[in-house]
């Protein structure tokens, strides 16, 4: 590795060590506390970033405020993987828990067309084909007619929605 290599690694090293701190202070001071649930979202970054083809340190993980998984006692925080682009668009993503290994599909998230919530699963995505068949403008499926089984009862919704989730 040449020096400016080096140097090229340690300025993104603290960038996103800087973003991590100002987007989620807990989970990052907290990080080594859980050190599989780390190791966890961090092979999930790498996953997702593979999968999109973007660098892995453009991609921010952290607690979804919305979304717990477990059973009883033992539910944690979901983990909510955003994407900034250089225009300010964030992209969100959470696990798809559907399939074999949760690391390696996710579920887009998006506004709802009935209750305009902006973060409920809109497509299921494994790659970059899959984000690029639901932003297709040209595409024939518009709504919740492509959304994932996951859009119907996700807690994203607001109350009073007919997609909220039911008492």
């Amino acid at each position: 590795m040449t020096s400016t290599t080096v140097n090229a690694l340690a300025e993104r090293a603290v960038t996103v060590a800087r973003r991590y701190r100002e987007a989620a202070p807990r989970e990052f001071a907290e990080r080594h506390a859980v050190p599989s649930r780390w190791s966890r979202r961090t092979s999930s970054v790498a996953n997702l970033a593979s999968a999109l083809g973007i660098p892995a340190d453009t991609i921010l993980v952290r607690d979804d405020p919305q979304r717990r998984y477990g059973i009883d006692a033992s539910l944690t925080p979901g983990d909510l993987y955003e994407i900034a682009s250089d225009s300010g668009h964030r992209w969100q993503f959470i696990p798809d828990l559907t399939g074999f290994t949760p690391s390696w599909g996710w579920l887009l998230l998006g506004a709802c067309p009935h209750c305009e919530a902006p973060s409920v699963p809109v497509a299921r995505v494994a790659g970059l084909a899959d984000l690029g068949a639901h932003l297709d403008p040209e595409s024939e499926h518009h709504g919740t007619d492509t959304a994932p089984l996951e859009f119907d009862g996700d807690p994203g919704h607001h109350s009073h929605c007919p997609y909220a989730t039911r008492a």
